[in-house]
């Protein structure tokens, strides 16, 4: 399994819809610690009497950050700050081309200078004590991704669940993950530092937009997730968070080609230069096109590196220690991850060889585990669904619930035709993302169960930050057999209990590899 690097490169964000909303003419402030903001008001188009004040743009760390640097304080400044429009995404990278025409048509404004935060808030006072606060961390494979895609707009998050939400961009791809032998081990993650960076802002300054900062709740997806699950292995002191949502993660995250950086250094005639520090500072000099194409021609990779601190290898142990954040987990999967995931793949046989490496007997026993007659195509889709999300997000679910966290699981199993990138994309990775902010499209294709599942989804996922002992309304993860709540299937308006034996029913074949690989 610790050879997917490629066909795992592609943990989507998900293609974005235009969200609707109104803004009005009102421009509510809030003081924080580095100075006086303005933001705007806008109207939820679905419900007309539902108003959300937006904070957007909003620095979170020294703009510009230097490249291939941790990031700085922010600069305090005398004049109120317009925080009234969204701020350019850090640099994306895009491996495959049939995703850059997904994620990003039209091209998203972009920059090095991105270190800039979104806060939605219902324009209602808050109650004493301030609301629950939701911090969401983008997926996008640690290579593209921005926290200004519409359909992470926070507003009827805030609003129909009553809390705060806050929403981030941190540095990707070589940006955010290089890996220079000059630069120490411990500070080559810059893109999870950011993501820290960004958690800290939010404990410091939320009470300013009437959240409470003893009462946060992290979430992510995709490579989001597995971002969460690292802040709960290793946690920020003091902790800013009390309970964490892990939806889609995916233990087979990309690791650097360790050949990757010199490569680039080459390619840029940085390797001419005498000593080490200056190839650094000749590629910090190089622009963004020049660095990009390069990546793009030599199909270089740059993730999160483990360095023990901001990313572990393997956390299953971690998690049973002193040192991680004991906190109440809520954790998922969708039924059909692997529809578009699998294009990824040339063919069912490599996937299988990466995942069980060079046991052929495991091979045939998944082979065995599927009808004869699938397309290929098809059977990519049943085993990357299988083998890399519903029976590791299993396995971690078990590894939360006996190392004394608070575990609840869901399924997301539930399709809309407005939401649909190709046909018969099913429960595709990141589709539950529309229901959980609310963000589908309101056209036509609108369906009643779409409106009443998101509702129900999202009254779930805030009450879990509201009270995340209690959970989001269904039984906890068990160390042995149990139940896993499962979203919207048969078109079902909301939840319903299964038993966790037939969400897993092939996950007995794939168990070997993944604790093989750990979690």
């Amino acid at each position: 399994m610790a050879n997917l690097s490629r066909c795992l490169l592609v943990l989507l964000v998900g293609f974005s819809h235009s969200y609707p909303t109104t803004t009005l003419p009102t421009y509510p402030r809030a003081t924080i610690a580095s100075g006086e903001i303005i933001g705007t008001t806008t109207q939820l188009s679905s419900v007309p009497t539902a108003v959300a004040n937006k904070f957007l743009g909003i620095p979170f760390a020294k703009s510009p950050p230097q490249r291939f640097s941790l990031p700085e304080d922010v600069r305090p400044w005398t004049s109120p700050l317009m925080a009234t429009e969204f701020k350019p995404s850090c640099i994306q990278q895009f491996t495959f081309e049939f995703l850059r025409n997904i994620e990003n048509n039209p091209p998203l404004p972009e920059s090095e200078d991105c270190l800039y935060l979104n806060v939605f808030v219902p324009a209602s006072p808050p109650p004493p004590g301030g609301r629950p606060v939701m911090f969401w961390i983008y997926g996008g494979a640690f290579q593209f991704g921005s926290a200004r895609l519409d359909m992470y707009d926070g507003s009827a998050l805030a609003v129909n669940g009553d809390v705060v939400v806050v929403t981030a961009n941190y540095r990707m791809n070589v940006f955010g993950f290089p890996t220079s032998p000059v630069i120490p081990l411990e500070q080559r993650n810059v893109g999870l530092y950011d993501q820290r960076k960004a958690l800290a802002w939010a404990s410091q300054n939320i009470h300013a937009f009437g959240g409470n900062p003893a009462e946060v709740t992290i979430f992510g997806e995709s490579v989001g997730g597995h971002s969460v699950k690292q802040l709960v292995a290793n946690p920020p002191k003091p902790l800013p968070f009390n309970a964490a949502i892990l939806q889609s993660q995916s233990k087979g995250i990309p690791g650097t080609d360790v050949d990757s950086w010199p490569v680039l250094a080459e390619e840029l005639g940085c390797n001419s230069t005498s000593g080490d520090i200056s190839q650094l500072d000749c590629i910090r000099a190089a622009s963004v096109e020049q660095i990009r194409g390069i990546i793009d021609t030599q199909s270089l990779t740059f993730s999160p590196t483990v360095d023990n601190k901001t990313n572990f290898g393997r956390v299953e142990n971690i998690l049973r220690s002193p040192t991680a954040a004991h906190v109440p987990i809520l954790i998922g999967s969708n039924a059909d991850e692997g529809t578009m995931l699998s294009q990824t793949v040339h063919n069912s046989q490599l996937l299988l060889a990466q995942i069980f490496g060079n046991d052929t007997v495991a091979q045939k026993k998944a082979l065995s585990l599927y009808p004869s007659n699938l397309t290929d195509p098809e059977l990519r889709t049943k085993i990357f669904t299988d083998g890399l999300y519903t029976c590791v997000t299993s396995a971690l679910a078990q590894s939360f619930a006996e190392s004394g966290h608070p575990t609840w699981r869901y399924f997301f199993n539930a399709s809309f035709p407005n939401t649909q990138p190709f046909p018969g994309a099913g429960a595709w990775h990141t589709s539950e993302i529309y229901e959980v902010f609310g963000t589908y499209p309101r056209d036509n294709k609108t369906t009643d169960q779409q409106v009443v599942l998101s509702r129900f989804i999202q009254h779930a996922w805030t009450n879990f930050a509201k009270r995340p002992t209690t959970g989001p309304g269904w039984e906890k993860v068990r160390a042995s057999s149990g139940v896993v709540e499962v979203l919207g299937m048969d078109g079902r308006w909301g939840g319903i209990a299964v038993p966790q034996d037939e969400v897993d029913r092939v996950c007995e074949v794939y168990n070997a590899a993944i604790w093989r690989s750990g979690l």
